[in-house]
């Protein structure tokens, strides 16, 4: 069918209700009554609830857990699986990472690309295919999640006690086009030991995100040493220090990148820690500072925890800390691996445990996911990428594995599915997260061309 019409009409308003969207500040929060994740996610939930009321869908929220937003009849549905929450901002921003600023032909804000642009997307693209009467036999589900970032407790209250009927065929619009077939095993895990002194060190934000600042409080006395440390570093660029409340803060930049892609980062806890070990400190904190450097320094593929390996299909494993902080006299650590797919999460536990057995540090799961794998040349990824390549004309992209953790892995037949297209700036969990409305217009059209071609 020809959308070309519809799809011009609908940029507008779908362009203006990303910014809407993006303009709720949806990281997760304290808990508070009926809002699981805090009062963030929640709202942003209600307000993507409500644009699917208002275009006449079937809506339905689950106690701010999960909201459902549904459209057509039939006995199968197909369900297209994303999620409001988001990372938190970070620092380096050229606009306010809440403010959905639309300018120079973009869309700026946390949660463009991350997933809000993407999941609206794809309501519009209902919205299209309702509009237009056009014949479907399957009913199309759109199932909101609202602590994807974190550690997935939406979905698994989604699971176990709303018990939902389950779609035939689903994707989610969370990674890049063309489709991932395979996505890499997760472990989440912190780290904590306690601690007696008055140590002030903090740095990064979510498992999943590469730190992108990082401070520690350190003696007046060590200001000489200090200066030395940092002029012989390799970047002397990243660091800055200042004097305050009696002492020293030391502050280290990095570059924010998502835990799937961690290379395109640059870990400012690790490189903070690596300056520290060239200064003349003692007590608890020298010990945090050798622990890190002997167990993860500035490598990202777990080599010095032992846990490096890898598999054709999908790679390296990788490992990043995305968070360090001191709370109720402990110290934690917060610890992402992406296992490749032929080995089982439970050989890396196993690897990672031995290893800090005399470490002094306590291990604890915050959340593990097994691999993804559907077949290449299964109905649901040659229908993907029929609709992708129909709509680009790219017929050398193929289907890829991804170290990405989507709710694909959640349900059978479920795979990845866009948006970032191949040739577009991927500022995913980074500062100055936009969408080109150019590329909008093209994920409009594939989101348009999929659904209808999963649906009719």
């Amino acid at each position: 069918m020809d959308f070309t019409k519809a799809i011009k009409d609908s940029m507008e308003p779908l362009a203006r209700d990303i910014s809407v969207l993006c303009r709720i500040n949806s990281v997760e929060g304290e808990p508070k009554p009926g809002m699981p994740f805090g009062e963030g996610p929640a709202k942003a939930l209600q307000e993507a609830l409500k644009m699917g009321e208002a275009m006449g869908f079937k809506t339905e929220n689950f106690d701010n857990y999960v909201g459902h937003i549904e459209y057509g009849e039939g006995e199968e549905l197909i369900g297209i699986l994303g999620h409001v929450d988001v990372v938190p901002a970070g620092d380096g921003w050229e606009s306010d990472p809440w403010g959905g600023l639309i300018k120079d032909g973009k869309i700026w804000g946390r949660g463009t690309l991350d997933d809000k642009g993407p999941v609206l997307t794809c309501l519009y693209a209902m919205k299209i295919l309702k509009d237009l009467n056009v014949p479907l036999s399957k009913r199309i589900r759109i199932i909101l999640g609202t602590n994807e970032e974190t550690d997935w407790k939406c979905m698994e209250y989604y699971l176990k006690e709303v018990k939902p009927e389950l779609p035939t065929l689903a994707f989610s619009p969370d990674a890049e086009f063309p489709v991932t077939y395979a996505e890499m095993g997760m472990l989440q895990y912190i780290l904590t030991r306690p601690i007696k002194e008055d140590i002030e060190i903090e740095g990064g934000g979510a498992f999943n995100s590469v730190p992108s600042s990082a401070k520690v409080s350190l003696p007046l006395e060590m200001e000489e040493a200090l200066k030395k440390a940092i002029s012989e570093s390799e970047d002397p660029s990243i660091y800055a220090y200042e004097a305050a409340d009696g002492k020293l803060v030391l502050h280290t930049k990095g570059i924010s990148a998502h835990a799937m892609n961690l290379q395109k980062g640059k870990n400012a806890v690790s490189y903070m820690m690596q300056l520290l070990s060239k200064l003349p400190v003692e007590g608890e904190l020298k010990e945090i500072i050798t622990f890190y450097n002997d167990y993860f320094g500035t490598s990202l593929y777990g080599e010095k925890m032992g846990i490096a390996v890898s598999d054709e299909d999908s790679g390296a494993l990788t490992l990043n800390i995305g968070r360090i902080f001191v709370k109720d006299g402990k110290l934690n650590l917060y610890c992402d691996s992406r296992v490749p797919v032929s080995l089982p999460i439970e050989e890396i536990e196993e690897k990672v445990q031995a290893a800090l057995k005399n470490s002094g540090y306590h291990y604890e799961v915050a959340s593990k996911e097994n691999s993804l794998y559907v077949p290449k040349d299964s109905e649901l990824v040659t229908t993907l990428m029929e609709a992708y390549r129909k709509v680009t004309g790219d017929t050398e992209s193929q289907p890829m594995s991804s170290g990405g953790a989507t709710y694909s892995r959640t349900m059978n037949n479920c795979v990845a599915f866009g948006c970032l297209l191949p040739d577009q700036e991927d500022t995913m969990h980074q500062a100055n997260e936009c969408l080109e409305l150019s590329n909008l217009e093209i994920w409009l059209k594939i989101c348009l061309e999929a659904i209808y071609q999963l649906a009719k």
